[in-house]
Parts: structure tokens; sequence; C-alpha cells
């Protein structure tokens, strides 16, 4: 009979003290741990005081005195010293820890008592409130070009530098262009030669879709005021007798507009903040890699390659699917180097695939 009571008293404290042990092995796994780490951990952590208080008990009462120890130790471990020191992660580490040994089921960590708020988790630091840098009085930095034409088709002169060239040209100010043109004859003033790996996109002119190369200058002038680092889409037929091309959003998106057709003058003002992603994204290459770990937690690994000459101060990456959206920001890149960001993404439901894309970078 006594030795009927012990076996299942036995039982009942082993099975009591898998559920922190499992809890022990999920918080390891959450934070990347090496295995052997993690598992040594918590066979000590959950065991050791039992086989400690055993070891020290008169030979007889060995047994029950572990067996006792260990389930009080084991019910004061997970109701105490988990919710003190991991707060709010223990249902989620009993399940990273259930999907390792493979009995994973839904709704089971539920089952377990609530969490005591003893301690809360560590917050993230808040963000400390900056003010909008916002460009000088429009008396001392709006910049006023004359323009050509009757309104609906404007002409203002624009300055091109590169690698110390400089080309003075009229262009064609257009607010439906994404990408500033010109011509490979005009590139060619300025030393540049498209080779044959240059990115292309597709250009929507007024004679159809074309397909154009792209190069980046160093400069682009409007007046006084320059826009570094520019893609610029060869486009034949985007000149004309009177301009040299089209100037788009990639350069004028950094201003706030205001036509004065009393005056034939288009008004630059420099935004607060221009985002630069429609000329990062054709010379840099964005990826990213999804891996889901147990307990259904997704981490992602977004990489940004840069190839280029140029800095790369920073991509902002979108990934998203049917459950939410979240950014992961990855930066500074120096020239033709990579570089990768490791994230997880908050809680959410099952997804079959992932969305990338480029949000927002800066040169």
């Amino acid at each position: 009979m006594r030795v009927g009571a012990t076996v299942l008293a036995g039982i009942v404290a082993v099975g009591v003290a898998a559920v922190p042990f499992l809890t022990l092995i999920g918080l390891g796994v959450h934070r990347g741990g090496a295995p052997w780490a993690v598992s040594g951990s918590a066979v000590v952590l959950t065991f050791g005081p039992a086989l400690l208080a055993g070891a020290g008990a008169e030979e007889r009462r060995r047994g029950p005195v572990a067996l006792l120890v260990l389930a009080l130790w084991s019910a004061l471990l997970f109701q105490l010293l988990v919710p003190v020191y991991f707060p709010e992660e223990r249902a989620g580490a009993f399940r990273s820890g259930l999907a390792l040994i493979g009995l994973a089921r839904p709704g089971l960590a539920e089952q377990l008592p609530d969490e005591p708020e003893l301690s809360r988790p560590l917050a993230q630091a808040a963000a400390p409130i900056v003010e909008p840098v916002l460009p000088p009085p429009v008396d001392e930095d709006a910049l006023a070009l004359p323009y050509e034409g009757d309104g609906r088709r404007m002409a203002v002169p624009v300055v091109f530098r590169h690698e110390g060239v400089e080309l003075e040209v009229v262009m064609m100010f257009d607010t439906g262009a994404t990408y500033t043109t010109l011509s490979s004859a005009d590139l060619a003033r300025l030393g540049v030669t498209v080779g044959p790996d240059a990115p292309t996109i597709e250009l929507h002119t007024a004679n159809g879709v074309r397909t154009a190369q792209l190069v980046m200058l160093d400069e682009v002038w409007l007046g006084n005021l320059p826009v570094r680092h520019v893609a610029i889409a060869t486009c034949e037929s985007c000149a004309s007798a009177d301009t040299a091309g089209l100037l788009g959003l990639n350069v004028s998106g950094g201003f706030n507009l205001q036509i004065d057709a009393d005056r034939q003058e288009v008004m630059f003002r420099p935004r607060a903040a221009f985002d630069r992603k429609l000329d990062v994204r054709v010379f840099t290459d964005l990826s990213a890699t999804f891996e889901r770990l147990p307990g259904d937690r997704v981490e992602v690994v977004v990489s940004i390659d840069n190839p280029t000459k140029v800095p790369l101060d920073y991509v902002a990456a979108e990934v998203a699917c049917d459950s939410g959206q979240w950014t992961v920001r990855v930066g500074p890149v120096p020239p033709g180097e990579s570089l990768a960001e490791r994230r997880a993404l908050p809680e959410h439901t099952h997804c079959d695939s992932y969305d990338l894309s480029l949000a927002e970078a800066s040169w």
C-alpha cells in the first residue's frame, strides 16, 4: 500500500513539475538560447531544490521529502517566480515548451491558472517627442523659378551635375511623371554611359509605354536647392525641341509647390521630410526570409543590399499579410555592403504568405 501511495505521489509531483519545466524550456527558446543551456537550466531550476532536500533528509524519508518539495517548489516556481521575472510570458512559453515535445494542443495553455499580476513586462522606451524640422520662413528659403508655357505645360531651368561636369537645360515640369528623364545624348554630355546591366522601368509617355534604363546622377539643382543621388531615366521621346526631358516626382516631390500664374513663377519650398524610396528602390535589393518557430511565433530577417557608391541612410520595409502590417527599419548601409535586421512579428493569426515592400528610404 505504501509503495502504491509513493508511486502515485511521484506521478503527481512529476506532473506538477512538468508545467514549470516546459515553461522554462519555452522561455529559453524565445530568447534563442543554446539547447544544452536551456535544457540544463530548466532541469536544475525545476528539480534541483527537490534533489537537495531529499539528499539532506533521513534515508527512509528521502523519497517522500523529495517528492513533496518537488511539488511545492514547482507550484511556487510556476505561480510566483515566473510571473515576477517574466510577466505575461508564461502562457506563450508553456505553449512553446509543449510544441517542442509534440504535445501542442489549441487552448491547452489557457486551462492553466490565471497568471497573477505580480509585476509588469519591461516596456520599450517611449520615443521622445521630436518637433518637425520645418523650413525657414518663405521669404528666406522659398525659391521662385520662372516658367515658360501656358500653366498646363510649364518648362523650368534645371542644372544636372555629375563627377564635376555640369549641364544646364530646360525641363518640362510634369507632376504626372514619376522619374526625371534625359536623353542618351545629354547623359553623354555629363560623361555618363548607360551600361547593359542598368536597372529598367516602364515609362508611360504621351507616345505610349516605353522601357527605360536608369542611371544615378550626383545632383540635380533647382536654383540653389539641390537633390542628391537622383535616378534618371533614359527617354529619347520625352525630349523636345524646347525641353531636355521631364522633371519627375523623384525631384519635385521634395518640395511644396505653388504656381504664381500672374508672375509666371513656380515657388519651391523644401519639405520637412523627403522620402527617397523612388530612387533607392531601383538601385538596391530588398529581401526577407520568414521562420515559423514553436508556439506559432514568426520571425523575419529583412536584408538590404546596397551595390551603389552612395551611403544608404536607412530603409523602412513593410511586411504585410491578411493579419496585419509591420515595419522593419534597416540601416545605415555603407556603399557596396549589405545589412540584415531580425525582428519578431507581433502575435497574429496564421498567414500562408507575407508581402514585402519598400515603405520609406533615404540616402
